[in-house]
């Protein structure tokens, strides 16, 4: 049975939801995206990757939570370097700051946290200890089809300003990737944009933002005031294979950057 999946990330919701982010409503932005998975299709669970609030505000995990009981599915929230883990934990009643394994009929889904080791300026890395867990749990089972669903990019996007600032111990991480063939996607959110890359048997894949969209391939970051939100839908296929694309929204009538 195809299991699907919506991922939404980068809301970046301020604790006073009338405070615009970079110009642009925030909360209507993730609404506009909640309304459209509502009158969508099938989805078996919606993962946020991070970036949730945008100053780790317990008032937005709050609105957030209450926007997401809307919905008939599990939420699973993931943090980012905005978020406080902690704040977010005790919001979403999940332990956001581990290592979870989500185990279905056909595949595995792993959430990992990348915000230790926070270098202030938006970079974060895997902590050592669940570094060594990730390769523990992907040594005890090498066959099952396995999806890493995290914040931060652990390859270069070729946008020199969020290239300095993706997952600080990638080349260990990639290392691991590489060495478990059953992984057949990496996906992040943190760059505000779309990226699939295939490398070895896995591809690495970033989503747009729920808030604003960055431009590609930039020395500084510019932001691409024409397009609104997005977010990525997966079909996850009992032979191991995957479907999956990015689904744009317009920007909120009342955004004005």
């Amino acid at each position: 049975m195809t299991l699907h999946i919506a991922q939404i990330t980068d809301c970046h919701l301020q604790e006073n939801p009338n405070t615009p982010y970079k110009g642009i409503d925030a909360d209507a932005h993730v609404d506009q995206c909640l309304m459209w998975l509502r009158n969508y299709g099938p989805v078996d669970v919606l993962i946020l990757t991070g970036d949730l609030s945008n100053f780790g505000s317990q008032a937005a995990y709050i609105r957030l939570k209450n926007k997401l009981k809307k919905l008939p599915y599990p939420c699973i929230w993931l943090p980012g370097n905005h978020d406080n883990a902690a704040t977010m934990a005790q919001v979403s009643g999940q332990e956001v700051g581990q290592l979870r394994v989500l185990d279905y009929e056909h595949w595995r889904l792993l959430m990992l946290n990348t915000t230790e080791l926070a270098d202030g300026c938006g970079g974060g890395s895997m902590s050592s200890a669940q570094m060594e867990e990730l390769k523990q749990v992907l040594k005890s089972d090498s066959k099952t089809p396995t999806c890493v669903f995290m914040h931060h990019n652990a390859v270069p996007v070729n946008s020199l300003w969020q290239d300095n600032i993706m997952l600080g111990n990638s080349k260990q991480f990639n290392a691991v990737i590489a060495a478990h063939a059953n992984v057949k996607a990496v996906v992040c959110g943190h760059v505000h944009q779309e990226f699939d890359k295939l490398i070895g048997g896995a591809r690495f894949l970033a989503t747009p933002s729920s808030a604003v969209q960055f431009a590609c391939e930039q020395k500084e970051d510019k932001v691409q005031e024409e397009l609104g939100p997005g977010l990525r839908l997966f079909s996850l296929l009992d032979n191991g294979q995957i479907s999956t694309n990015v689904q744009r929204l317009p920007k909120h009538k009342t955004s004005q950057l």
